[in-house]
């Protein structure tokens, strides 16, 4: 028998993935192979077992058969290591985040009563009429440097 089938035979009858190492390792003691002779065909059986359509590699050297993962899960897989039988939904991660938001805002304003809040606004308001006259001082002051410019070039 072939050391591909003896391999997809055993990842079958176990069930879960393993890891390419321990495959070859129960396969070459099946096949009573010596330690040369198992090095020998490392390379051969590494190749047959990634170009055979039964197996996919999850990541990290850890393969598995395809027929145990959903169609769209298989990419994802051999992206980003081992998941599992079953497709993630893409929805959990905006409501995950929509929960984080709501979380965050209540935490957020959970230590700030309505007159906390009111006297921040009034902070925030001074703030800008004395930030508005600054800027209107400026103006006026550049102004005044302009019109005396004007008057010396007009001499």
């Amino acid at each position: 028998m072939a050391m591909v089938d003896i391999a997809y035979q055993m990842l079958n009858q176990s069930k879960k993935p393993a890891y390419y190492r321990d495959l070859y390792k129960e396969i070459t003691a099946m096949k009573n192979m010596s330690e040369s002779e198992a090095m020998d065909m490392i390379a051969q059986v590494y190749t047959e077992i990634n170009l055979d359509g039964r197996f996919i590699c999850l990541g990290e050297n850890l393969w598995g058969l395809k027929r145990w993962y959903l169609v769209e899960t298989q990419e994802e897989s051999a992206e980003s290591g081992f998941r599992g039988k079953f497709a993630l939904d893409d929805d959990d991660d905006f409501e995950d985040d929509e929960e984080l938001e709501e979380e965050y805002d209540e935490i957020d304003n959970a230590h700030v009563d309505d007159e906390d809040e009111e006297e921040i606004d009034d902070d925030f308001a001074d703030d800008e009429k004395e930030t508005d006259e600054e800027f209107d001082e400026e103006l006026d002051d550049e102004e005044l440097e302009n019109e005396d410019e004007d008057e010396d070039l007009d001499m």
